[in-house]
């Protein structure tokens, strides 16, 4: 279903209504143009921001204020856990003249393959990927893409070491 900023604000701000049961959270969000394999748990006051794909793989954990920027497609791959308010950035501008710094909108997308935790308010920036089973350290800054079954921590995340 193809949507515009109004009809996906309209929708998003449903889902994350209290009035809203939890059983058709996933309604209002597919006609915000969110796709999720069931079974998908996605919990309150999450945004979903632009006109890419956001797409969750089955298992996938979705915690409280996260917020994702679609100006790019996002690919969440199966049994990812974000924790709460984790944000992935699809955006950022050129740099412009001094007249104004932030010119033409771009976009890439994010890719955050299976069985990944990316920890509590975390930010994930444009073009990156995260491999599989990758554990990211909470109030981290990914600004590269990071290896398979590792851990990485810090502003920006660096990588510490192979998990088992």
């Amino acid at each position: 279903m193809r949507h515009t900023y109004y009809s996906q604000a309209v929708a998003v701000a449903l889902a994350n209504s209290p009035l809203v049961p939890e059983t058709r959270r996933g309604r209002w969000l597919l006609a915000a143009g969110v796709e999720a394999a069931a079974p998908c748990a996605i919990s309150r006051n999450v945004v979903v921001q632009g006109l890419g794909r956001l797409s969750l793989g089955a298992g996938t954990f979705v915690n409280v204020g996260c917020y994702f920027d679609t100006v790019a497609d996002i690919t969440v791959g199966c049994r990812v856990f974000l924790g709460d308010h984790v944000r992935v950035l699809t955006s950022s501008h050129l740099t412009g003249g001094s007249e104004q710094r932030a010119s033409t909108l771009t976009g890439e997308a994010v890719t955050i393959r299976d069985g990944s935790w990316i920890g509590s308010s975390t930010v994930i920036l444009p073009g990156v990927t995260i491999g599989p089973g990758v554990v990211v350290g909470a109030n981290s800054l990914v600004t590269r893409d990071c290896a398979a079954d590792s851990l990485y921590m810090g502003s920006p995340a660096r990588f510490r070491r192979t998990l088992p």
